[in-house]
């Protein structure tokens, strides 16, 4: 009899130890068995539920925002897509024209005057910049200018300044031909102060030309209007 117990109680121990064996072998082989890929994707999904942060990440102290686009004088430049923050009435004598570039808002060509062998260009752009450093840009495009002459004035809330100078114009030519001197040009522009970056309207051209158009161009300034 006692014999007997001892041995299912030797048995008992053998089995239960048997168990014990399993089940950390289960344990152990559940922590190194890769996850399958729909319980991966549903914790990551998890995870990204679970984010509370919004917007970029934080950049260093100057850094440049991410993606933004660079020119050569100023943070990003609006395409022509944009949608205008102002309006204006375009001169009836002068002509639409393509835009060569997608830079541009509008362009226009005013006819050339008497002795004059080509019209003038008037370009509406936007661009960024302080509006001293871009009225230096169009005064470094002449070559022998004469002293430029510079106004201010307020078109209905916005800051308007009005630049003239004349001399050789190292430009390009219109509609983006080849870069040659023109001697005896002129520029006509004007620096509009808008919400966002700043909107420029230029004329260049022969200069009896740009003179001729000096009224219509004031009557397209005092039509700016915020939109």
């Amino acid at each position: 009899m006692v014999r007997s117990l001892m041995s299912t109680r030797l048995i008992s121990i053998a089995f239960a130890t048997l168990l014990l064996g399993a089940g950390a072998f289960a344990v152990l082989r559940a922590r190194d068995t890769p996850r399958s890929a729909p319980e991966v994707a549903s914790r990551s999904l998890e995870t990204t539920a679970g984010d509370t942060r919004t917007g970029p990440p934080e950049l260093p102290p100057g850094h440049p925002p991410i993606g933004a686009g660079k020119s050569a004088h100023g943070p990003e430049l609006p395409q022509a897509s944009h949608a205008p923050s102002i309006t204006w009435k375009t001169p009836t004598t002068w002509s639409a024209a393509a835009n060569p570039t997608s830079m541009r808002l509008a362009t226009y060509r005013v006819p050339r005057a008497a002795g004059d062998t080509e019209d003038a260009e008037v370009s509406v752009t936007r661009a960024g910049g302080t509006t001293d450093a871009n009225i230096e840009r169009w005064l470094n495009q002449f070559d022998d200018r004469g002293k430029d002459t510079r106004a201010k004035k307020d078109v209905r809330g916005l800051k308007v300044t009005l630049v003239e100078v004349s001399g050789t114009y190292l430009g390009g030519g219109m509609m983006n031909s080849p870069s040659i001197p023109h001697p005896g040009w002129a520029l006509l522009g004007a620096v509009v102060e808008a919400p966002g970056t700043p909107y420029f309207v230029k004329v260049t051209g022969p200069a009896a030309t740009v003179r001729s158009a000096r009224a219509a161009f004031d009557a397209l300034i005092d039509s700016l209007t915020p939109s």
